[in-house]
């Protein structure tokens, strides 16, 4: 049982973590413009780098390509967000890891480290049939973590945290059907290509609809504290 204090510290935290929702929005409305702009450079690339090759080429780097690529993306997104909330905690005179920020970060933490877990895992010692199952973890992992900082975020963040939830699990029945359709066909296979065009269209497509639909409105909401 936690004491009387540690329970206040507890509800100042979750209620500081309310009261900066839209500031997090205002923040995270560039963060997934450069997400979204970065997922869709990189697949579209890796998209027609790929997709001209003949029947019967070699596709053995396409699995070193595709995962370092976008995990490149996740860094290059991860780092514009740090800078974001870095400039936003300097212009409220807060520090950068302040106690409402280690509580989110303890939200999302379980759902990265699956993430990362099952990354690594496929990466080294997946099979490639298995190999082309991580996007559809990695957005069930990533929709699973933003519905984790529900209950101190904008209703914005869950609601495309189910959108990647739901994209995942679709994801692996439309996955599987093409797995069975290509064993009975002998033929090529175009998992690679719909793995990649999985992660452009949802980390790419859907955190560019997130930033239309979210930054018109942080300017005017932030001083109000409407959240949407």
């Amino acid at each position: 049982m936690p004491t009387r204090s540690e329970a206040e510290e507890h509800l100042r935290i979750i209620r500081s973590l309310m009261e900066k929702a839209t500031i997090y929005r205002a923040i995270s409305a560039p963060t997934a413009l450069i997400g979204g702009l970065c997922s869709v450079l990189f697949g579209l690339w890796l998209h027609f780098r790929w997709r001209p090759l003949p029947r019967g080429t070699d596709e053995s780097e396409f699995p070193r390509i595709f995962i370092i690529g976008w995990v490149g993306v996740l860094v290059v997104t991860a780092f514009a967000n740090a800078v974001f909330i870095r400039n936003a905690a300097r212009r409220r005179n807060e520090p950068f890891i302040s106690p409402a920020m280690r509580k989110a970060l303890w939200a999302l933490l379980p759902a990265m480290l699956c993430g990362g877990f099952f990354g690594a895992a496929f990466t080294f010692i997946g099979s490639d049939s298995v190999r082309w199952f991580l996007p559809q973890v990695w957005m069930l992992c990533y929709g699973l973590g933003l519905l984790a900082t529900a209950q101190f975020s904008p209703r914005s963040i869950p609601v495309l945290g189910w959108c990647f939830l739901i994209a995942g699990l679709l994801g692996f029945g439309f996955d599987y059907w093409l797995l069975i359709s290509e064993y009975f066909r002998k033929g090529d296979t175009h998992r690679p290509i719909a793995a990649n065009l999985l992660m452009l269209a949802t980390f790419g497509g859907f955190h560019l609809i997130y930033a239309a639909f979210t930054w018109p409105r942080t300017a005017s909401q932030s001083d109000s504290g409407v959240t949407p």
